[in-house]
């Protein structure tokens, strides 16, 4: 399979038809795929994106220490597949000398490669499907701006 390799350009509310959505932008040499996700997921990975920590840990970093306790690592992430507006992930890890690979939503995988300063890879196939130029991008403000 074909695929690129993407960096996370930020985590962006979007004026959507009824309310703001939450929107992760994941880029490529000036094209950007906008995925969205839920305003816990976008917050998880703002924050991760931001180096801050909670005095408790979220779900993400719960199941980042949990991989980690148990001698596991995160390979890469693989957004590899679109079916009726909703993207499909999988988490890729190195467990015991194996590769294991887990479906996972797109939100929690990408929250959790910003954790672990994991690749994010998108089959080439489907970014070329689902990218847009940022000219392209209207009505969009980062999530800072909504956060007090």
């Amino acid at each position: 399979m074909d695929t690129i390799t993407t960096t996370v350009k930020g985590v962006y509310m979007i004026d959507g038809q009824k309310q703001m959505a939450p929107v992760v932008l994941l880029a490529d040499d000036g094209r950007i795929m906008p995925i969205f996700v839920g305003h816990a997921e976008a917050m998880s990975i703002y924050l991760a994106l931001r180096k801050e920590v909670s005095p408790r840990p979220m779900t993400h970093d719960l199941m980042v220490s949990l991989l980690s306790e148990l001698g596991g690592t995160v390979t890469q992430i693989l957004i590899d597949d679109l079916d009726e507006g909703t993207f499909y992930a999988r988490l890729v890890m190195g467990v015991q000398d194996a590769q294991k690979e887990i479906d996972a939503r797109p939100s929690d995988c990408i929250a959790i490669a910003v954790r672990t300063d994991s690749p994010i890879l998108v089959r080439k196939s489907l970014f070329d499907e689902v990218a847009i130029e940022s000219s392209e991008l209207e009505g969009i403000s980062s999530i800072g701006e909504y956060i007090s």
